[in-house]
């Protein structure tokens, strides 16, 4: 062919090309992969809570919120503290419970204080048999050992004016309260403010026996 490329010359080209391209698609090159390059260090890592994990309101967790924090009791059992505890638990608020041991009031004991002995304090009691004082007897052992019961009394009123008719009659008469300890239960919780949480209701429900009382407290932030 004048001017141009030979036929067997053009037809190598093309065989050329045909060949570069085959092994272009039909090899897979492999390129190692390239490092992630990390742009911030002593990032911690996530962690992840479990989903059922329940989350409680609480004052010291609630931000910018404003909050109401009561304290509420006394209980006379723990048990019956703990079902309360469990339902405020539930309504969604951060609550804890507190032991606290005090001392219940039996009742009053109208009393002569002891005598120097046992002697003296027959002699006492056998002459208030002349007034209308009745249950007067001499202790003969324990703490008041060789004074005299006047009676146990519910109310200290009745307990009080007992003592003042005693005395009235010329016998030094005093009255004093007989009390053994006890442990009590107390319940804190906090709640968003306004929210009125009705837990007085759901107390009279738990356990009526409980005469138990809602105090405001401080919030803990």
């Amino acid at each position: 062919m004048a001017g141009g490329l030979p036929l067997y010359a053009l037809l190598g080209m093309v065989l050329a090309n045909v060949a570069v391209l085959a092994v272009n698609v039909l090899v897979p090159t492999h390129s190692a992969p390239q490092a992630i390059v990390l742009t911030e260090t002593n990032i911690p890592p996530l962690k992840l809570l479990p989903s059922n994990q329940q989350i409680a309101y609480s004052s010291s967790v609630g931000g910018e919120a404003a909050s109401s924090c009561y304290t509420l009791g006394p209980y006379n059992n723990e048990k019956a503290a703990l079902q309360m505890m469990k339902r405020i638990r539930n309504y969604g608020l951060a609550v804890q419970i507190r032991a606290l041991r005090t001392f219940e009031t039996l009742n009053y004991l109208v009393y002569i204080p002891p005598l120097p002995s046992e002697k003296a304090a027959e002699a006492v009691s056998s002459d208030m048999r002349r007034f209308d004082v009745p249950q007067h007897l001499v202790i003969t052992e324990g703490p008041y050992k060789n004074a005299i019961s006047l009676g146990f009394f519910d109310d200290l009123n009745k307990a009080k004016r007992h003592a003042e008719y005693v005395r009235y009659l010329g016998y030094d008469a005093q009255y004093t309260a007989q009390k053994e300890p006890r442990e009590m239960f107390w319940l804190d919780y906090d709640e968003p403010f306004g929210a009125n949480t009705p837990v007085l209701q759901w107390s009279e429900s738990t356990d009526p026996t409980s005469r138990v009382q809602l105090i405001p407290r401080a919030c803990q932030h």
